[in-house]
């Protein structure tokens, strides 16, 4: 974006098997999970290796219908998680 500072948006598609107790399959299910992350891009060596330190938020973005034991646990815990530290590095070849 600006001077080393990036931003980045990671969406993973996730398929769930909800399983009662017994391990029996009761019902699937489908989530949208994406990651909201700013950071900065260091470069090292000669721009070979770069350092990557960022916050994030992390958004449950849509789930189906869970069943009910499951909506309930999930109801408990919010649809956003803000602060999430990260630390990227790597090699450019």
């Amino acid at each position: 974006m600006w001077k080393g500072l990036y931003a980045e948006l990671n969406v993973m598609p996730t398929w769930q098997t909800f399983v009662n107790t017994d391990g029996r399959k009761i019902d699937n299910g489908f989530q949208i999970f994406n990651t909201y992350r700013v950071g900065y891009h260091i470069k090292l060596f000669k721009d070979r290796f770069f350092i990557q330190p960022s916050i994030a938020t992390t958004h449950r973005l849509y789930h189906t219908k869970m069943p009910d034991g499951f909506k309930q646990l999930d109801d408990k815990w919010s649809k956003f998680i803000v602060g999430e530290p990260g630390f990227h590095f790597g090699f450019n070849f």
